[in-house]
């Protein structure tokens, strides 16, 4: 059984001021009282300098790195720098859409001890409005009610979910050298291969309203293109066994190749390409048992693309 002293709000916010302030107002408007972990990630402003006398009553703690972390490192930082056994992870272009949501969240975990990772009800709000859930289009056209129906899944989106400490250190974290891009897909692979359950929990809704990337724009080969090319590599050579590796890399390979000519971005394609590629000597391989397998297959999980 947990209670409100077991969880903790991870932020970690870059040069967002009015952003962060919602999404730390939605953590600590609740119906519990919890911590809340800030990280101001090498913003050019200092974040607490801007906000930390509107919290005062609050329990939040404040860090600053000078560095960029990217998402990765930031959320391993986070981790570090906070206690509770469940990490409730926010983006700071999101926020809660009710006062009971950690409530929920509590609730959920005190029943199942084999749950580790949530995925929540994430409303995108930007020109066309949508949802970030683990679930692909076709699943959704087949099943209507998908996104109102709790279930196990695969794994989870990054701008609000939760993890419970124990797992998350046992299975190393996120991985600092991925920085943007793919590594809650990462994570969630080595989750499942410890035997532990994700969750797609739409009791809880967060509204997601995306801004600006993090990634250094002044980097014109290191973009966002880059890193998904290069992270998909290292995802299916660290957890796809043999047969989906090569089908994995062959669908993906050849998207973003297709995509990269349209975009005249060749370049970028096979510098991504190369930087993927010399790191898997260094990568440790450990592809998903048949239990592994037979969970992803149950639960929407892509093995072959």
């Amino acid at each position: 059984m947990y209670h409100s002293k077991d969880i903790t709000v991870l932020i970690a916010t870059k040069d967002r001021v009015k952003q962060i302030e919602r999404a730390i107002l939605s953590s600590v408007n609740q119906s519990i009282n919890p911590r809340v972990v800030v990280l101001d990630d090498a913003s050019e402003i200092n974040i607490k300098k801007e906000l930390a006398y509107k919290f005062s009553k609050f329990r939040i703690k404040w860090l600053r790195s000078n560095t960029p972390s990217g998402v990765a490192g930031a959320r391993n930082k986070l981790v570090e720098n906070s206690s509770g056994s469940i990490m409730v992870f926010l983006d700071d272009d999101a926020y809660f859409s009710d006062e009971y949501s950690l409530e929920k969240i509590l609730k959920k975990f005190s029943s199942s001890d084999s749950l580790a990772a949530m995925a929540l009800k994430i409303v995108l709000r930007q020109e066309t409005d949508g949802l970030q859930i683990p679930f692909n289009r076709l699943e959704r056209i087949l099943n209507k009610n998908i996104h109102n129906n709790e279930t196990e899944a695969s794994y989870y989106v990054g701008a609000g979910h939760v993890l419970v400490r124990e797992v998350f250190e046992k299975t190393g974290g996120y991985d600092n050298d991925f920085f943007y891009g793919l590594e809650e897909l990462d994570l969630s692979s080595s989750i499942i291969k410890e035997g532990k359950k994700i969750i797609y929990f739409p009791d809880v809704e967060v509204i997601h309203e995306p801004q600006r990337s993090v990634v250094d724009k002044k980097n014109q080969l290191k973009d966002e293109t880059y890193y998904s090319i290069r992270n998909r590599i290292w995802v299916s050579y660290k957890h796809l066994p043999i047969i989906y590796l090569i089908s994995h890399l062959f669908i993906w390979g050849s998207f973003y190749l297709l995509r990269s000519l349209l975009k005249f971005q060749l370049i970028k394609y096979f510098f991504a390409l190369k930087d993927g590629f010399l790191k898997l000597k260094h990568l440790r391989r450990n592809p998903f048992n048949s239990e592994s397998i037979k969970y992803l297959r149950k639960n929407h999980g892509r093995l072959w693309y």
